[in-house]
């Protein structure tokens, strides 16, 4: 399957599986997904012109380059819609913020939470992200928005994303979670002693932020250092796509790399900034150049 075809594979719970993931696809809306995804923001030209070899360096992952590992501070802005249907995200979500907060303190990255207003902040990349828990139908209304999707078009890409719960939007630094349709797969983890399991809140977050944070997903290549599950064999990798379970997530040093490439301006800010943070531009550089293979 092609790079293009597979960025539209939706993963959705199978109840056969127990909460593991099965893949759907539908060939019939590969052109409308493609306009969607490919236009949040890109240009259709790069922002600078680079020869063939000079393209070649800038996406090659074998090396970095220098490298800047020391702690980075970044804010992320958090708003939740006023809506009745979002209220029980404002007591989960301080429960699930510190163990977000642990996570990446382990690699180096300080987030401090800052509460947000229905109109963002002066948002950045690198800088200051956002996280917006909104209502079903608020949700779907900015999500629409953010791909350009043309009405005639909305209930077949609603259809197909029926199971999605939120998008980390690069180009917007910005995530939108639909908490309620969320919170009915953070109900089955409800006991009487700990209320909501708010890790489950927590990986989300931690898996969307990653992506604002310049990371691909772990299916994308076979042959890439990113793994969906740790050496251990029982861990998933924070940018998986197991992350309905209420154990916590892992991550490989490549990633911690990666990120810190990011935040500092270095190469992998770079890449970004050549394909205007366009997330299909990016990943078939990548494929390109790193002879990185795609899962058959």
């Amino acid at each position: 399957m092609s790079l293009l075809s597979q960025k539209f594979i939706f993963y959705v719970k199978s109840e056969k599986s127990q909460g593991m993931w099965k893949k759907i696809f539908s060939p019939s809306l590969l052109g409308l997904l493609f306009l969607a995804i490919s236009v949040t923001g890109a240009r259709s030209t790069p922002a600078e012109i680079l020869s063939p070899a000079q393209e070649a360096a800038l996406f090659s992952l074998a090396d970095l380059g220098p490298l800047d590992l020391s702690p980075k501070r970044v804010i992320v802005e958090i708003y939740a819609d006023p809506h009745p249907e979002v209220a029980p995200f404002n007591t989960l979500f301080p429960q699930a913020w510190p163990l977000v907060q642990a996570f990446y303190a382990k690699m180096g990255v300080l987030l401090e939470m800052v509460p947000g207003k229905a109109s963002p902040g002066s948002l950045a990349p690198t800088k200051r992200l956002r996280l917006e828990a909104l209502s079903h139908k608020e949700w779907l209304e900015r999500t629409f928005r953010a791909f350009q999707i043309a009405p005639p078009f909305r209930s077949r890409f609603q259809a197909v994303c029926q199971d999605k719960y939120a998008f980390a939007h690069l180009n917007l630094s910005t995530i939108h979670l639909d908490f309620k349709h969320y919170q009915k797969d953070i109900l089955s983890l409800r006991t009487k002693e700990a209320g909501y399991n708010p890790q489950k809140l927590a990986n989300l977050i931690i898996h969307e932020l990653g992506h604002l944070l310049g990371l691909y997903h772990a299916h994308e290549f076979v042959n890439d250092r990113i793994p969906e599950m740790l050496p251990d064999g029982k861990t998933p990798d924070f940018m998986s796509h197991y992350l309905t379970q209420p154990g916590s997530l892992g991550f490989v040093d490549f990633q911690k790399r990666l990120i810190h490439s990011y935040l500092s301006g270095g190469k992998v800010f770079q890449q970004h900034s050549y394909v205007d943070f366009d997330p299909l531009r990016y990943l078939e550089l990548l494929k390109r150049y790193n002879n990185f293979k795609e899962p058959n």
